[in-house]
């Protein structure tokens, strides 16, 4: 149980702050607007990411799709800011 917490907890972060991030970047809309709905969605992507890790049998597989998640986004995020 502590093992999918840990994982839910740091993945989940990592997870909402590059949607958030992907988003902000994305978004034709004035600065304030985007950080206003990168606020508003970051903290249920987290929450959701939490619950989706106890969907798992085991922590090993709930990191790898985790993972699996975080990489494209993250990777998007490198496309965008460069």
């Amino acid at each position: 149980m502590w093992p999918k917490t840990i994982l839910g907890f740091i993945f989940g972060l990592l997870i909402s702050v590059s949607i958030a991030l992907n988003t902000n970047l994305i978004l034709p809309f004035a600065e304030d607007t985007r950080l206003l709905i990168g606020l508003i969605l970051g903290f249920p992507i987290w929450a959701s990411i939490m619950v989706w890790a106890y969907a798992f049998e085991t922590a090993l597989k709930a990191s790898k799709y985790l993972l699996l998640v975080l990489l494209p986004s993250a990777l998007l995020n490198v496309f965008l800011m460069v």
